[in-house]
């Protein structure tokens, strides 16, 4: 019994499955969804046209009398004697017939007229309602075959061409040859026909049409819908978004267009963006050029028409000129390289290097900067060795930018902490030093082109203001990221690689 059971319940699930499966296919198929509803509706179509045909009958009703029953019933009777008077091989069976006629007739009840003729026309038997005693036998019989022919037996007949039916059978009695003729006016029977005629066929087009756009009524407006969204979008107005109803075609359409129009949207955004920071490129790269240069054209102009007094004047006023002129080249050289990080062509030359040794050689070359400047470097490395894979030199630039900015900046005891480690297999840099005190929103535009801390331009003594923001593009390029964080008086840079590292 629990056999029986599970069976059942298998075969529940299993017919479960299929109408959930077919549903879905419905759904997600306009084509199986207007077929499917054009079945529907002829099928409710042809329903209610059938429905209707009761009280439609009696508009289309026809009434007909068929005497050919009756005519086979007389047909029936004479044929029923002729078998007993030839088995019989006398004339006693058609008197028989005879007899039950006449008394028909006494009775005032339906009979028939039976004549019995020799082969000149003589009549030797015959009904009580028959007056004749002598016939034109060919007359007869002819008259007798135009009717078959004209009203054939296997044809029914109406009322208005009832009239006497005459049966002829020629029978041998005794080696004589006999005639039989019996006449009659058949019994009629009423017969009552319908036909259907165009009504039903109306209603069932009409009713057909009506469900059919009744039913496609949501479908027109989805895709109505959609034409007015792609009218909308077309005008420009690419934050329009189309509703989205249904799995089919037109939802899948749908939403395209509204990824269409996002993408769009995205991509001039993306433009306009791109001119934006362009523009400001070209502000600001037009602001730091033209102090520099404005200062050098200053001093050689004052070079040139000699106003100094003396050597040692002159001096100065060469040696600031060539400062100047250094500072300007450093500035065009951050720019090209920005322009060329940002390159989204640009192809990184990678290779499996050691960090720790690529940090000990790069801070050992920086020592005598920083003991200039009173600063010292204090190295907090893992004792393995770890390895990344990338472009050594684009990243050298990253950390001597970081290195020489902590050089320059530091406060304090002038202490530069740096810091390798390996964490979740990823490689962590980490670049610290005590600082002035920085904003939350000084933090968060520290990586931006040209941005200072002090928001000034007038000087390039403090660098292009670009070196942050090509240390980001570079270890973005590695698929790496670069943070900041002040805290406490210490500023700290985290550069964090992905788990391309081995170690050796």
């Amino acid at each position: 019994m629990k056999k029986i059971i599970n069976l059942i319940e298998y075969l529940l699930d299993k017919l479960k499955m299929l109408i959930v499966n077919a549903i879905t296919k419905v759904r997600q198929s306009i084509r199986i969804q207007l077929l499917t509803t054009f079945i529907f509706c002829a099928f409710l179509g042809l329903i209610v046209a059938r429905a209707t045909l009761p009280f439609l009958g009696n508009i289309n009703e026809t009434t007909t009398i068929d005497y050919n029953p009756g005519m086979q019933q007389i047909n029936f009777q004479v044929q029923r004697a002729l078998d007993m008077t030839v088995y019989e091989n006398n004339i006693e069976a058609l008197q028989q017939m005879i007899e039950t006629e006449n008394i028909k007739l006494e009775m005032k009840q339906s009979a028939l007229k039976v004549l019995v003729t020799d082969e000149s026309g003589k009549v030797l038997y015959k009904t009580k309602q028959a007056e004749e005693e002598q016939i034109n036998l060919h007359n007869k019989i002819g008259h007798v075959m135009d009717y078959a022919i004209n009203q054939p037996l296997n044809e029914p007949t109406v009322e208005q061409s009832r009239q006497e039916y005459i049966a002829f059978y020629p029978l041998t009695i005794d080696d004589k040859n006999l005639y039989l003729f019996v006449s009659g006016i058949p019994e009629g029977v009423i017969i009552t026909s319908t036909t259907e005629g165009p009504i039903p066929s109306l209603i069932a087009i009409a009713v057909f049409t009506f469900s059919f756009f009744y039913i496609t009524k949501r479908k027109m407006k989805q895709i109505e819908a959609l034409a007015k969204g792609v009218k909308e979008i077309a005008k420009g107005n690419l934050g329009y978004r189309i509703e989205k109803k249904g799995q089919d075609e037109i939802a899948l359409l749908t939403d395209n267009v509204n990824h269409m129009a996002e993408a769009i949207m995205t991509n001039i955004e993306t433009e306009r963006r791109i001119d934006k920071q362009k523009n400001e490129l070209i502000t600001n790269v037009s602001h730091d050029l033209r102090t520099p240069l404005t200062s050098i054209m200053g001093y050689l102009r004052l070079l040139r028409e000699e106003k100094y007094d003396t050597k040692e004047q002159y001096d100065e006023y060469l040696k600031i000129a060539f400062s100047k002129s250094e500072q300007l080249k450093n500035l065009i050289d951050d720019l090209f390289e920005y322009t060329k990080i940002t390159n989204e062509s640009i192809v990184l030359e990678q290779q499996e290097v050691c960090i720790n040794e690529l940090l000990d050689q790069l801070i050992e070359e920086l020592v005598p900067q920083a003991e200039e400047n009173h600063r010292s470097f204090v190295k907090s490395f893992s004792e393995e060795r770890i390895f990344a894979t990338l472009d050594s030199e684009k990243m050298v630039r990253v950390f001597d930018n970081l290195l020489m900015n902590a050089i320059k900046y530091s406060t304090g005891n002038g202490k530069i902490e740096v810091s390798l480690g390996r964490k979740a297999g990823n490689v962590h840099i980490s670049v610290a030093n005590k600082s002035d005190e920085f904003t939350s929103e000084e933090l968060m535009n520290l990586f931006e082109r040209f941005y200072k801390k002090d928001q000034s331009r007038t000087s390039v003594a403090e660098g292009s203001g670009l070196g942050l923001a090509i240390a980001k593009s570079i270890v973005e390029l590695h698929d790496g990221k670069i943070d900041v964080n002040y805290t406490e008086g210490i500023l700290q840079f985290i550069i964090v690689l992905p788990a391309t590292i081995k170690q050796a």
